[in-house]
């Protein structure tokens, strides 16, 4: 897996829930989106007058954005001389998974009670745009529509809340799924899983929406190794 670098360190477009984000909000939001998606590397070095040059501000937003970075492990800083994207942390990728399944289960417990039939309706739209981007073979737009689907679970179970603090913790959790998705049929299991998940909830069926959720969930950190092997370049 090769990033581009002709887009490395540019402005990409913000994604905020509302309002205008700072300058600071801004470059750590797209550095962040990039090292998650790998176009950014482990490795690779932040060059803080490069970024800066780029996004037309001066070197301080950078460098707080930096910390920012750095307070999630994203990134290695070595005063007085580099600043370094940084290995995947797979513990922390393991503690990603442990909270998100254990929140997401009870999601869709919850939802298989209560969800309505438009809430139907709309999770089957998710999948259908998934699909649509599988079938363009876009997955740098797969991803975002992956993490759409589970997202809107989330706030037709009234715990929006509780997604933007897992995503907060699961930056290397999402590393190690954009080193998977590209493995052969990974895209289009992702596709029937969210089926199976959304199956069992229209069927008002608590105990079969959380083994397909369990199932779902189960197959990125099982295949640490595997990746570790075939990428040990993104492993510390």
């Amino acid at each position: 897996m090769t990033p581009d670098a002709t887009g490395l360190f540019k402005e990409r477009p913000a994604h905020p829930k509302g309002g205008r984000l700072t300058a600071v909000q801004q470059i750590y939001q797209s550095l962040r989106d990039q090292i998650v998606s790998l176009d950014l590397p482990p490795g690779t070095v932040l060059q803080t007058r490069q970024i800066a040059e780029n996004f037309g501000v001066s070197p301080t937003p950078v460098r707080e954005a930096l910390i920012l970075l750095e307070e999630e492990s994203l990134v290695d800083v070595f005063p007085q001389s580099r600043t370094c994207v940084s290995f995947i942390d797979v513990q922390s990728a393991r503690e990603a998974h442990f909270l998100r399944r254990s929140v997401e289960v009870e999601i869709a417990r919850t939802l298989a009670v209560e969800i309505s039939d438009d809430d139907v309706d709309a999770l089957r739209a998710a999948i259908s745009r998934q699909r649509t981007a599988l079938e363009a073979g876009d997955l740098s737009a797969f991803l975002p529509a992956d993490n759409r689907f589970h997202e809107m679970m989330y706030e037709m179970a009234g715990v929006g809340g509780l997604w933007d603090i897992i995503h907060a913790r699961r930056a290397h959790l999402d590393r190690l799924r954009r080193l998977h998705l590209p493995t052969e049929g990974k895209a289009a299991k992702i596709i029937r899983d969210h089926e199976a998940i959304l199956d069992a909830i229209a069927a008002r069926n608590p105990n079969g929406a959380e083994a397909a959720v369990r199932a779902h969930l189960k197959d990125t950190v099982s295949a640490t190794e595997d990746m570790r092997a075939h990428f040990p370049e993104y492993f510390g």
